[in-house]
């Protein structure tokens, strides 16, 4: 399967594990992030109308990067199976900020990538040292973060032509819920549990495995049996396969 992800920092930490995760369960994939860092669908969206040449197209979480790429040189790199959209995590606060951008940029992702089916990234909530930021969007908590943004990618979905949302953030306010460090700088997931989770999210929703028993271990910080565990259960919980 191949992947393509028009993102951000999110979309990154969703891919860094992805490759290894999909390959414990049995499964080949390529898949690729279309980066700028804080990106939003506004943004996107003009530089898709523009031409652009602002992306860093991160191959396989990192093993290759080509630089100064545009949205649409990166949508025809490869016949892509799934193509991934986000809005901005702060402005998902917020169902105005969707439109029109997914939508038409959805239309020109199908018009390149026929085959491509098209997933919303669903982002997550912030902890509480970013609570001046959420404030100013309008949450007050870190839990009402967590459900405005999954409220709202919801919503997204029956507004728009996507075919299905990856539960990224349900999964991590499983998590959170229960005690578990899913942040690393209270908006980015963790290099351990946030990140493996974020990967066992996507690879249950893609290919409908389970998440249970998956042997991947390549991580970047510690996560220990009890977080591997509790990650593997949440994702088999909440995800459900798109096909």
């Amino acid at each position: 399967m191949k992947i393509l992800s028009i993102g951000n920092s999110f979309s990154e930490d969703a891919q860094a594990y992805l490759k290894g995760v999909c390959a414990a369960a049995g499964e080949e994939i390529l898949c690729a992030n279309l980066y700028i860092g804080g990106c939003s669908l506004v943004r996107h969206h003009m530089n898709m109308k523009k031409g652009i040449a602002d992306y860093a197209l991160v191959i396989n979480g990192g093993e290759k990067v080509l630089r100064d790429y545009t949205l649409k040189e990166g949508l025809l790199y490869e016949d892509w199976d799934v193509i991934t959209l986000q809005e901005h995590s702060l402005r998902s606060s917020e169902i105005c900020h969707f439109e029109p951008y997914l939508s038409e940029l959805i239309e020109s992702a199908k018009e390149l990538c026929p085959k491509a089916k098209i997933a919303l990234h669903m982002s997550w909530g912030y902890g509480k040292s970013k609570l001046t930021a959420m404030k100013q969007s309008g949450m007050l908590s870190t839990e009402e973060m967590f459900d405005k943004v999954a409220k709202n990618y919801l919503t997204a979905l029956k507004n728009s032509k996507a075919d299905f949302v990856i539960p990224s953030g349900k999964v991590l306010k499983r998590l959170w819920v229960e005690g578990y460090n899913v942040h690393r700088d209270d908006q980015h997931t963790s290099l351990g549990i946030g990140r493996y989770a974020l990967a066992l999210t996507w690879m249950r929703v893609l290919f409908g495995k389970s998440a249970v028993g998956n042997s991947f271990r390549a991580f970047e910080a510690f996560v220990s049996r009890e977080e591997i565990e509790a990650a593997q259960k949440a994702v088999d919980d909440i995800c459900v396969p798109y096909k």
